[in-house]
């Protein structure tokens, strides 16, 4: 088994994760610059200014949970994200014998 701590990552975000519990059931992930100026998000985002973070939202179900990011915990986020993909494409070329 492949195990290494390459592989994890771990932010411990500036802000809180919101979580909430929505009627209908869902699955998705959202990646949205906080640019909406709208009652409900002004609100949500209080005194940060508009357009400096980013959401991340991951529904489960019923299940919401909400993360604001800064720019560059997001950039952190990204170059993980591709790192990890560019390493299981290549892997998925090697032969499973070859890795045993």
């Amino acid at each position: 088994m492949l195990r290494h701590e390459a592989g994890h990552l771990v932010i411990d975000p500036v802000f809180a994760s919101i979580a909430y519990r929505d009627d209908d059931a869902d699955c998705f992930i959202a990646i949205d610059i906080d640019d909406c100026d709208c009652k409900p998000c002004s609100d949500d985002r209080g005194p940060i200014p508009i357009y400096s973070t980013i959401s991340i939202g991951l529904v489960a179900g019923k299940n919401r949970i909400s993360q604001r990011v800064t720019a560059k915990e997001a950039k952190k986020i990204a170059k993980t994200l591709l790192q990890y993909a560019q390493i299981i494409e290549a892997m998925s070329l090697i032969d499973k014998e070859d890795l045993s």
